[in-house]
């Protein structure tokens, strides 16, 4: 008597499984491949366009400033730094815009999508659905919100390293992306300069309100010039309110009230000086000790003179900003045109079904094979026990009639 066969397999046996079973192999794995590769057809597609930039550390710091804004030196809060100004970018309001410009609020898959069709073609059924109020969500739609949050998760913001980031966005259709990406671009770039320009711009206008005040009490409580110390004196103090009057002069009119009292103050000391130079003599020694607030005058007008040239200094930054924007930051990569979608990749798709296609035939033919091993057949069981096989008994359904055959 033979042994009866082992229902395992081992790895010998897969090479004899795939040439037995080669026809549902091929068929299974090229309809797995057929399949995917249709689906990579007619699944939508989504289009990638995407940008990097890098924002340099001098963006944070510039030594003509620094008494104002206080220079970041940590790579870490550097770098949060700047992913947060290109999210500040990122406004409801220019997200609102981005969806109505290309319609991405508007844009709908699947049954939404096919119900306008529908309506249009049969008025009566949207007469009907208008009587019933079934049109109602339809026209509402999804939250400007909901809608805000969707079209916010469709642009990813990475960082690459402490100071380059990967900005890119995600949408249906190739040029509605690429287009959508250079706004999103300019917003960025857009809001990083006035984001700069308005810290500077805020820190001058706080300085120039402090030297109007401290020149308007300047002006006021200015000893007389005939009870100067000397004509030196005298002549110094004038050319200083004429630097005074030229750097305002470029901020405000000759009506503004600071002007008009430093203009007042010129004409005095220019009489006194005329005067002065005719006579020959010199006044007598002045009392330099006044109060304006609670501070001496002496320190008033230090306190003047550094602002003076802090306020210089910021003119200076904000010049250099207007010559010099693009000197902050740089663009590694400019948007592009996807040429093919992010997904679905045909190609990849081709590799699933090929895979899937194999494995399930496989698995197919496993199972068949495992099936006849181990179901007990006559003529299996008859060359097993070895001994002859005489016949094979039929089959018989029991509820089928008996025929009875004729006699001859």
């Amino acid at each position: 008597m033979n042994p009866m066969p082992d229902s395992t397999f081992n790895a010998a046996e897969v090479f004899g499984l795939l040439s037995k079973h080669r026809l549902l192999m091929i068929l299974g794995t090229t309809l797995g491949v057929a399949l995917f590769v249709v689906a990579g057809y007619a699944l939508p597609k989504k289009y990638k366009s995407h940008f990097t930039l890098t924002i340099y550390a001098k963006y944070f710091q510039n030594p003509l400033i620094q008494d104002f804004m206080p220079e970041l030196n940590d790579p870490g809060e550097m770098k949060s730094e700047r992913e947060s100004l290109i999210r500040q970018a990122l406004t409801p309001e220019f997200l609102d815009y981005l969806g109505t410009k290309y319609g991405i609020y508007h844009s709908k898959d699947g049954v939404e999508a096919l119900l306008p069709q529908i309506l249009e073609r049969f008025p009566a059924l949207t007469s009907l659905a208008e009587k019933l109020d079934f049109l109602q969500p339809l026209r509402t739609g999804i939250e400007p919100s909901a809608q805000r949050e969707d079209l916010l998760a469709r642009i990813q913001i990475f960082d690459l390293n402490n100071t380059t980031f990967h900005v890119s966005f995600v949408y249906t259709d190739p040029g509605v992306t690429l287009q959508a990406t250079r706004d999103i671009y300019a917003q960025v770039i857009r809001t990083l300069l006035e984001t700069h320009m308005s810290n500077l711009v805020n820190i001058r206008d706080a300085i120039r309100k402090r030297l109007e005040s401290l020149a308007y009490n300047l002006v006021i409580s200015a000893p007389d010039p005939r009870v100067s110390v000397s004509p030196q004196a005298v002549s110094d103090e004038l050319q200083d309110i004429r630097s005074q009057i030229r750097a305002l002069s470029t901020q405000y009119t000759e009506d503004h009230p600071v002007i008009k009292a430093l203009r007042d103050r010129e004409r005095l000391l220019m009489r006194w000086q005329q005067a002065s130079s005719q006579n020959g003599s010199a006044p007598p020694a002045a009392q330099d000790n006044t109060v304006v607030g609670e501070e001496s005058l002496p320190a008033v007008r230090d306190i003047y003179g550094d602002l003076m040239k802090k306020l210089n200094y910021l003119n200076i930054a904000l010049d250099a900003d207007r010559a010099h924007q693009g000197d902050y930051f740089v663009t590694v990569e400019s948007p592009i045109y996807p040429e093919s979608p992010l997904w679905p990749k045909k190609g990849l798709m081709a590799l699933w079904g090929f895979a899937l296609g194999f494995l399930g035939s496989l698995s197919i033919a496993a199972l068949q094979e495992y099936f006849n091993r181990t179901t007990l057949r006559v003529a299996v069981l008859a060359e097993q026990l070895g001994i002859p096989l005489l016949g094979v008994l039929p089959a018989i359904p029991w509820n089928l009639p008996l025929k009875s055959e004729g006699r001859s």
